[in-house]
């Protein structure tokens, strides 16, 4: 019941549209077409903690990569249940062939504080999937 309900909920990417037809076929494998929409599928991902989601579309070139993924794997978890995902706003996102930046604002809290970001993240396009490489800007 649980899992159905999340279906029909309003996505946590902020699209309005339910999850089911917004971020949960590229949870489920589906390629993003776009960088943005890879951008709000990890944001939705870390709302709702699915870290191995996280881990496969990551750039194995990221500084945030890990060859030990079992640790990793806990830590986004551990991140995801101490983090209330407020809300997502893309203020612009620009494609030129297989790298993109995407710049947006993410409403975070963690322990009742506010814990948002703003960033510019960089992606690039390897084998016909987006992945985030890393943060370009990233100021509170």
């Amino acid at each position: 019941m649980k899992n159905a309900l999340l279906l029909t909920r309003p996505c946590p990417c902020g699209s309005g549209q339910p999850y089911s037809a917004c971020c949960r076929p590229w949870h489920k494998g589906q390629a993003a077409e776009t960088a943005e929409q890879l951008m709000r599928s990890r944001y939705a991902a870390y709302a709702l903690t699915l870290p191995d989601y996280l881990i496969a579309t990551t750039h194995p070139d990221s500084p945030h990569w890990e060859t030990d993924q079992g640790t990793w794997r806990r830590g986004l978890q551990q991140f995801s249940r101490e983090t209330k995902f407020v809300g997502l706003t893309i203020l612009q996102a620009t494609e030129t062939g297989d790298t993109a930046t995407v710049t947006f604002s993410a409403a975070l809290t963690q322990n009742g504080r506010d814990a948002s970001i703003f960033e510019q993240s960089l992606f690039e396009r390897v084998n016909g999937r987006w992945l985030y490489v890393k943060a370009m800007n990233n100021e509170q």
